[in-house]
């Protein structure tokens, strides 16, 4: 996913996601990478299954904007 598929508001909500993600788990002493950030980032969405659409779609962009295939 390329950040010029997103408006500019969505984009920031997407990159405040992952950013939380990066945060978290350096706090938790990790040394971070895509694949981690990705990684939380997926089971937060398979956690939160019963969350808005909004929340999941965000999670989705996030997790394809960190580590597209």
């Amino acid at each position: 996913m390329k950040r010029d598929a997103l408006s500019e508001e969505y984009y920031d909500e997407v990159c405040r996601v992952i950013g939380d993600a990066a945060v978290a788990l350096t706090e938790d002493g990790h040394n971070i990478s895509r694949g981690m950030i990705a990684s939380v980032l997926r089971q937060t969405r398979r956690k939160r299954s019963d969350a808005n659409r909004d929340e999941q779609k965000v999670l989705e962009h996030a997790i394809r904007l960190i580590q597209p295939d």
